[in-house]
């Protein structure tokens, strides 16, 4: 089931080494091919900073994506997709309440994007598998699990693959 919006969050070159980045284009791609095919609006996020320069091969968005040129992008420069990007005044403007995260990374922009689309008072949405992160002192998965589980109930829809 398809929600108002797809958001597609730093899908970057400079990204590829997350856990899993391959499959979760492959993942990425099946949901931008079914907001496509119900006529629903796919928004992809950039980011911008010191380790994805602007105009950058690392900043731009990894070309497997099934990226359309009616798609609208985005820069942001801080975690949050919402703020001095005029995100939120588009989804107001166009009534799209409720809104899909996918990309990277889980504990910082992805986090950020459904606590602070939340308290603008949208429906946010992520499903398991659509979003990863690097290994450190916990893995991908835990650091996923983990968020999912604050997200769940509190911040957003969390659906299973």
């Amino acid at each position: 089931m398809v929600k108002d919006v797809l958001l597609v969050i730093d899908v970057q070159n400079g990204l590829q080494e997350a856990v899993g980045f391959n499959e979760l284009i492959d993942r990425i791609n099946q949901r931008i091919d079914a907001y496509l095919h119900t006529q629903r609006p796919v928004i992809f996020i950039q980011n911008v900073d010191s380790e994805l320069p602007y105009g950058s091969d690392d900043w731009q968005l990894v070309k497997a994506l099934h990226h359309q040129s009616s798609d609208r992008v985005m820069l942001k420069y801080h975690s949050d997709s919402f703020f001095e990007t005029g995100l939120a005044d588009l989804l107001h403007h166009r009534k799209l309440s409720s809104v899909e995260v996918c990309g990277l990374q889980t504990e910082y922009c992805i986090d950020t994007v459904i606590r602070v689309g939340h308290d603008l008072g949208f429906k946010m949405a992520i499903t398991h598998h659509l979003h990863t992160t690097f290994d450190g002192s916990l893995s991908a998965e835990q650091i996923s699990r983990h968020h999912e589980s604050i997200w769940n109930g509190s911040f957003a829809e969390v659906t299973n693959w």
